[in-house]
This record gives C-alpha cells, structure tokens and sequence, in this order.
C-alpha cells in the first residue's frame, strides 16, 4: 500500500500554546436570526453532550444555522437518501427561530481564520474526537468565546455556529416554532427543496 493514499491524514489536535494565542473573534449582534432544526418532542433551546455531534463537549452545546437551508441541510438533508425527504420526517420535527438578547463572541474558524490556529478544513470534515478536543479547547480559553463559526460540512457556501452552555444559556430566547407541512412555510419549505433539489415523498 502507498503511504501517500492516507494523506492528508486525522487533522492535528490543539496546539500546546493556544491559551497564549489570540483568538479570531466574530461578533454577531444581537436580535440576529438564527435557525434549528429540533424533533418536536424537544425543547428547540437544547445542549448537546452525546458525543455524537461534531463539536459536543461533556458542558453541551447548541448547533444553529445562519440561515434555513443550512440549518435543514445539517439535520434532515443529511440523512436522506437518494435526495428524498420522507413527510413523516418534517411531521416530527420543526424549524425554530432563535436569537442571543447580547452580541455573541464566536471563534472564527473561516477562511484566513483557520492559519492563525494552525488548522484546517479536516476539523468539519474529519474525526468528532479531534474536533470536540478543539471545541473544549475553546471553551476553555481565557478569552471565553461563546462559541464557534464554521463553514457547514454539507453545504460549504453556508455558516453553523456551536454555542456553549456554559455562556449562552440565559440569552436565547426561542421567537417562532414552525411547522415544516403547514401552509405557512409552505414557500419557504419549496424554496429549500429546490435548493438542493430534493424531492418530497
């Protein structure tokens, strides 16, 4: 076997000195949208700490999207197959609108963002453990960051962000719960199928 086929191999863990490195720092406003995609037996404000999700750390942590489409595309879109949207899936979930009543510090894990801390695209793509070492990592540093920005595995054009429990618990506030199947989303449900073109059985 070539030892090259594996490259570029698991993406390196945290380095040594990065609670002496300044963090690249986001700030989204407060009142700003954001959108989650939850079962409809859950609280849509719910941290995470299965272990299960890219970023999950023992504290828990909240996925949004900056927009629908990521948001659908993270958590329903990724399970599909061959592009087709079962209804019983959207009967037993919801897309909820979320804001932060303050300004929200994010690590920027962007573009350029990424050099400044010696990582790379395998942190979206890669191992969970290695990405949730990172995630803990940040949560842990003295600049004490809300959470984390990040290019979407599934739609690399969109944003995600990974809030942490521990900083933004007493700021979210959950504004709208919607229905996938009810007439009001109706368009805005058509809009994201044609998007990634998937199909409604």
């Amino acid at each position: 076997m070539n030892p090259t086929n594996d490259l570029p191999g698991l993406h390196p863990p945290p380095p040594l000195d990065l609670f002496n490195r300044k963090l690249p720092i986001i700030t989204v406003a407060a009142g700003t949208i954001f959108y989650r995609v939850h079962q409809t037996i859950h609280n849509p404000i719910y941290f995470g700490n299965s272990g299960r999700s890219r970023f999950d750390i023992p504290e828990g942590i909240i996925y949004l999207g900056i927009d629908e489409y990521v948001a659908f595309r993270e958590t329903i879109g990724r399970f599909s197959q061959y592009r087709l949207i079962n209804s019983d899936v959207l009967e037993r979930r919801r897309m909820t609108e979320i804001v932060s009543d303050r300004d929200l510090s994010l690590v920027d894990l962007t573009g350029n963002k990424l050099t400044l801390l010696d990582a790379d695209g395998r942190l979206f793509t890669g191992s969970y453990e290695i990405a949730q070492e990172w995630a803990k990592k940040f949560q842990e540093h003295p600049e004490q960051p809300d959470g984390i920005y990040y290019r979407s595995r599934h739609d690399p054009s969109r944003f995600c962000l990974a809030l942490y429990k521990l900083r933004v618990s007493s700021i979210l506030r959950a504004i709208d719960t919607l229905d996938f199947l009810s007439k009001k989303y109706e368009k805005r449900l058509a809009a994201i199928l044609d998007e990634y073109q998937y199909g409604l059985i």
